[in-house]
């Protein structure tokens, strides 16, 4: 997989933000919990890394999500988010754990988000106002240049977080379920993006790439397109749908969290011959491959279509 990016030059000033050099930053977001956000983010960056591309997942989540998507939940270098709201709090670069897989590196997510959080930006946020919304990517910044693609995984419960995301992100993915409670998080997260884009402006250049459906059966056809029909109603006519889609196959969703790997790696055990693994992790390790490049080849159209 070729990366259609480049990451901002190492001698970029930090005086004014970059924005032509940020178009490896990719936010999942939605006003929802439990569509998939993080197990996409996951998975999208494993395949990226696996692929040879220099990865970085930012866990804004105080569940911290990533670590179980991972596998380090219980690690002693889990810092629970406490190195995330260090940086943010002084504003110092942020400082990733390296390889948590070959070419992933993580900047750790968890508890340390909640509470804590909320009083130091409560805070922060009375001093400068809206700009306080870049803090997150002025801690990127200095180490944006690493990475060929960073992903942002964001939390429906907590919108100072998920705008301090969209403020740092070139790209937006909204994850849906079709289980009919697509809606209100589609709304959620449509009003937080409006308000970064066009009201405040302190991300004019980060652009809706599209929604995905997670967890869903392949051959729905009509529940497809009534899933359609809502996100076109609440996001608007031109609101692209990815044609890939994550399907649904709860006993590798589950093994996925009992056993800290990723789908392509269960399904390299599989491979291997551990029938322990269903069947089933071959067509969806094939859903995450088809979306990841399909999510990367869609950016590379609407940058060049932008340049043009």
């Amino acid at each position: 997989m070729a990366s259609p990016f480049e990451a901002p030059a190492t001698d970029t000033q930090l005086a004014g933000i970059p924005w032509e050099s940020l178009s490896h930053i990719f936010m999942f977001g939605n006003g929802k919990g439990g569509v998939g956000k993080s197990s996409v983010s996951a998975n999208a960056a494993g395949k990226a890394a696996r692929s040879g591309l220099r990865t970085l997942i930012i866990d804004c989540n105080a569940q911290g999500n990533i670590a179980r998507e991972l596998g380090y939940k219980r690690a002693d270098w889990n810092d629970g988010g406490a190195g995330l709201i260090e940086a943010l709090r002084t504003g110092a670069p942020l400082t990733p754990v390296g390889n948590v897989r070959e070419n992933l590196d993580v900047v750790l997510g968890g508890p340390a988000l909640g509470d804590e959080f909320g009083i130091f930006f409560h805070t922060l946020l009375a001093k400068e106002g809206p700009h306080a919304y870049l803090r997150l990517l002025m801690c990127l910044l200095p180490i944006a240049h690493r990475y060929q693609i960073i992903i942002l995984d964001t939390p429906p419960e907590n919108p100072s977080l998920q705008r301090l995301a969209l403020s740092a992100a070139r790209w937006l993915i909204i994850p849906v379920k079709s289980d009919g409670g697509a809606e209100d998080g589609l709304a959620q997260i449509g009003l937080e993006f409006s308000y970064v884009k066009f009201v405040s402006h302190i991300n004019p250049h980060i652009a809706l790439l599209g929604v995905l459906l997670f967890d869903t059966g392949r051959n729905y056809s009509s529940i497809h397109a009534d899933v359609r029909r809502q996100v076109q109603k609440v996001l608007g006519e031109e609101a692209h749908m990815f044609k890939h889609l994550i399907g649904h196959t709860e006993s590798v969703a589950r093994l996925v969290r009992k056993r800290g790997l990723l789908v392509h790696e269960l399904a390299d055990q599989r491979a291997a011959g551990d029938r322990t693994v269903p069947e089933t992790v071959v067509g969806l390790d094939s859903d995450y491959e088809g979306f990841t490049e399909e999510m990367f080849a869609r950016a590379l159209e609407l940058r060049k279509d932008a340049a043009a």
